[in-house]
């Protein structure tokens, strides 16, 4: 898509459903996101923010960093956390810094894991921090557990921390004491459908445009029923949309111009769902809350009994792994020598709320 045809199509500046960060359009979770800035400004110590992949959860994290970056002086965001505990003494020098030869100096004091929060405690001197670090669901342990040491010994210092739902599951199994110092948790799942309208006008305005112009109410109906307001499918479709539109020289995209369009993919809906089969939909409801499994962890995770044996399980849920992989709700890939199977993003939230 050049800028030139869509100024001159739809009067954008740009392409405003791009896969690309912009805190300024996220939408939904009004009461959870005023309790998370409550939370922060009142110096609790974790914040929780789960949901799949393309959920929001990083737009949500730019956004608080772009409100607190306002009257914090230090604000931290990490896009991967750190998988070697040492580079948390990185992450510190890199913001940080004591003076104009602040890296040289810090180096010099032979600053280690075991000396970090008095040292970071005398250069906040009261000031706070906020901490927000990234796909937490990649990070080791042990990283992990020097994150919640240096936090009970780092004063005025907040962590806000993101990842997919596993890794809640890993906290609860491995990390318990991490987990009982989280204050605040958000889960980030699909959007309703006022919300849905209001991430495309959002973003359209962004880009200069007048509400949700092209599209019609219409479009915004389809767009929900074919989505389920999952933000990242949102933004998929509406650029699908567009490069159409574009393609026929259309200025508005409304309901027939949409019919027309229509790939068969895009016709699967929620509607689609509810009509599965139960064992599919069991299959695809624990794919989606514990994250990629093989068959044989599949098997381990649902009720057996209505199987002859464990090995007849497992080929079935084969059999139906191979039926909604066709169907596109699933995908897998190899992990050794094994399969992985997990659900499409399009439909993750969809399963975990159903």
């Amino acid at each position: 898509m050049t800028e030139k045809r869509i100024k001159e199509l739809f009067n954008w500046n740009e392409n405003p459903f791009s896969f690309r960060i912009i805190p300024e359009t996220f939408v939904g979770y009004e009461k959870d996101i005023e309790r998370l800035y409550q939370s922060i400004k009142d110096g609790e110590k974790f914040s929780l923010v789960i949901g799949p992949t393309g959920s929001g959860k990083t737009t949500l994290m730019r956004s608080i960093v772009k409100e607190f970056g306002k009257e914090y002086k230090y604000v931290i965001y990490l896009p991967k956390p750190p998988k070697c505990s040492e580079d948390w003494i990185v992450v510190f020098e890199s913001v940080i810094k004591p003076g104009i030869f602040g890296s040289f100096f810090f180096r010099k004091k032979n600053i280690n894991l075991y000396n970090l929060s008095d040292y970071v405690n005398r250069k906040l001197n009261g000031q706070k921090c906020l901490v927000l670090v990234d796909e937490c669901h990649e990070s080791s342990q042990e990283s992990l557990e020097w994150l919640r040491a240096l936090t009970d010994h780092i004063d005025n210092l907040s962590i806000v921390i993101a990842g997919l739902p596993v890794f809640e599951s890993i906290l609860k199994e491995k990390l318990e004491s991490f987990m009982r110092r989280i204050n605040t948790r958000i889960e980030l799942t699909n959007l309703t459908k006022s919300e849905t309208r209001e991430l495309i006008k959002r973003r359209i305005e962004y880009s200069g445009g007048d509400d949700i112009k092209p599209f019609t109410s219409e479009t915004i109906e389809y767009i929900y029923e074919i989505t389920g307001g999952f933000p990242r499918e949102v933004l998929r479709v509406c650029n699908e949309l567009v490069r159409k539109a574009l393609e026929k020289n259309i200025s508005t995209i409304d309901g027939e111009f949409v019919k027309e369009m229509q790939a068969p993919e895009d016709r699967i809906s929620l509607k689609t769902i509810n009509t599965l089969p139960e064992r599919q939909k069991t299959i695809l409801k624990a794919l989606a809350e514990k994250g990629e499994m093989s068959p044989s962890e599949i098997v381990s995770s649902i009720n057996i009994n209505e199987y002859k044996n464990r090995d007849n399980a497992i080929r079935s849920v084969n059999n139906l792994l191979r039926r909604l992989m066709a169907e596109g709700f699933v995908y897998r890939k190899r992990t050794g020598k094994t399969y992985k199977y997990a659900v499409s993003s399009k439909f993750h939230t969809m399963m975990v709320d159903g």
